[in-house]
């Protein structure tokens, strides 16, 4: 018997790590063939990705969810998606990354700065563009991929004033309204605190120093090393309200039967509210800008383990069908042009947002943050 069991364990010694070894590269093992290593075709792709079968998403809206099971009921590939914040995105990407151990194939993240200037040069994720969209998504929109787009828009209570009573920026430094502009903190918002950096950038802080003649009618006296810096620290220092989201803005901005209601900041989409009761407007006669433009990317994940599957979906949600629940709402909008705008939209289009916003500089914020930041906790914490 004794004799018997040496053999058994022998036996099993020399059989088990053969199954461990198969188990695993089943589930880690990389495609055998590369849509990138190939002449690219969408249907060489699909048919790749379909070989694949399945994929991990995640993103920071819940849509993400509809779109996953749509996407599996077109290609037959099964999807697991996750709304999820971009700090845990980014915190669980490089944690997988860094152990080799990718559990997760596509992240959709707003916090465009560190893709750009942490996640692709460390080797993180891999900003993937489809050949045959290339010609199609604008080329600003493709470093980092842009997959839907959006804004943040100064607003106001059309009950309480039958237009803008703010009609350039610089107002909202004065002790008229102290305490009464409503917006999203900058030291967990990461676009509102790119806006604040982008406006020390040369071409805004020139515009917000012609706005600031315009409306007084003499040369602005810098304290700072420009106008954009000085118009930072001067709102900053009028103690504006931090609420904990756009949605919360606009409620308390927007609430009806209000007389002298507050001034907010707050995404744009926030509007479609009014058909339930809200009276939020734009705030478009201020100079020199009105808000920001801002996106969502998607990127690909570095050593994924369905990489074909992965870009077929970063492709798809390029399309009309993939983008399609994010534009039952106004303010949403998509990089590409064939995709229709919201018809109640204020504009119509992209483009003509465009000339109201101003855009957001990737590589400025992650350079200056910081400085913009202490700023910000120096006179929050007054």
């Amino acid at each position: 018997m004794k004799k018997k069991s040496l053999i058994m364990c022998a036996v099993l010694l020399l059989t088990v790590p053969c199954i461990i070894f198969a188990a695993g590269a089943k589930e880690v093992a990389p495609a055998a063939t590369l849509i990138d290593d190939m002449e690219y075709s969408y249907e060489k792709l699909v048919e790749l990705a379909q070989a694949e079968g399945e994929l991990t998403v995640y993103d920071t809206s819940s849509r993400i969810e509809p779109i996953a099971a749509a996407f599996s009921a077109k290609y037959g590939i099964t999807v697991r998606a996750t709304k999820m914040g971009n700090p845990e995105q980014i915190e669980r990407v490089k944690r997988e990354v860094d152990a080799g151990n990718i559990q997760v194939d596509v992240i959709g993240i707003s916090d465009a700065p560190i893709i750009v200037n942490d996640l692709i040069p460390q080797g993180y994720v891999i900003n993937w563009v489809p050949q045959d969209l290339a010609d199609v998504i604008p080329s600003e929109l493709q470093y980092p991929l842009t997959y839907r787009l959006g804004q943040r828009v100064f607003g106001y209570n059309f009950e309480s004033s039958d237009s803008s009573p703010v009609t350039n920026i610089w107002q909202l430094t004065e002790p008229e309204w102290k305490g009464r502009v409503f917006f999203r903190d900058p030291s967990t918002t990461p676009a509102n605190l790119g806006f604040f950096v982008t406006m020390t950038k040369p071409e805004y802080a020139a515009k917000l120093e012609k706005a600031y003649r315009d409306y007084y009618g003499k040369p602005i006296q810098l304290t700072e090393k420009n106008a954009g810096w000085e118009f930072i620290v001067r709102f900053f220092k009028n103690d504006p309200v931090v609420l904990r989201s756009d949605g919360d803005v606009g409620d308390a901005v927007g609430a009806p039967g209000q007389k002298n209601a507050p001034i907010g900041f707050y995404t744009y989409s926030k509007q479609r509210d009014n058909d339930i009761g809200l009276r939020l407007a734009t705030a478009f006669e201020m100079e020199p800008f009105i808000g920001y433009a801002s996106g969502t990317h998607v990127v690909v994940v570095n050593g994924s383990p369905h990489p074909n599957a992965a870009r077929l979906f970063v492709r798809y949600l390029l399309t009309e069908e993939g983008v399609a629940p994010f534009m039952d709402d106004i303010g949403v909008y998509a990089p590409n042009p064939a995709v229709p705008v919201h018809p109640d939209d204020d504009l119509g289009s992209w483009e003509a947002w465009r000339e109201y916003m101003l855009i957001l500089d990737d590589k400025l914020t992650w350079e200056i943050s910081q400085d913009v930041l202490d700023l910000w906790f120096i006179h929050a914490a007054r």
